[in-house]
């Protein structure tokens, strides 16, 4: 049959657990070190790679400092003030008379004005 001497139940007897502090923290320095020299080595690739792309780091673009560069706007929301004033142009127009093409004759007049005279029956 076999050598090994089983315990009654049929199993072989469980090994003590044996755990080794000094392997486990000499596992952790060496993945604590080889991690710091790849980030090292990694961050020292990067400079170099960007030294070769842009030897003139760090300059500011050109259109630095510009309120608006393409279609995004560059200064702060608080300091935006463009729709404010656009809906204030908007509402005097809405309320004030004026020529939309004078050689054809076509003026713009207030709001109130056109909403009454469109109740009255007469086309504006």
């Amino acid at each position: 049959m076999s050598e090994h001497a089983h315990a009654p139940g049929g199993h072989p007897p469980a090994e003590a657990d044996r755990i080794h502090p000094g392997r486990i923290l000499l596992v952790g320095m060496a993945s604590l070190l080889i991690f710091a020299a790849a980030s090292t080595v990694t961050v020292l690739y990067m400079r170099r790679a960007q030294a070769g792309l842009n030897p003139a780091f760090p300059v500011m673009p050109a259109a630095a400092g510009e309120a608006k560069i393409g279609l995004v706007e560059q200064q702060l929301f608080e300091n935006a003030d463009r729709a404010t004033t656009l809906r204030e142009e908007k509402e005097r127009r809405l309320h004030s008379y004026g020529w939309v093409d004078r050689e054809a004759g076509l003026a713009h007049l207030p709001i109130d004005r056109a909403m009454e005279l469109f109740l009255q029956g007469e086309r504006p």
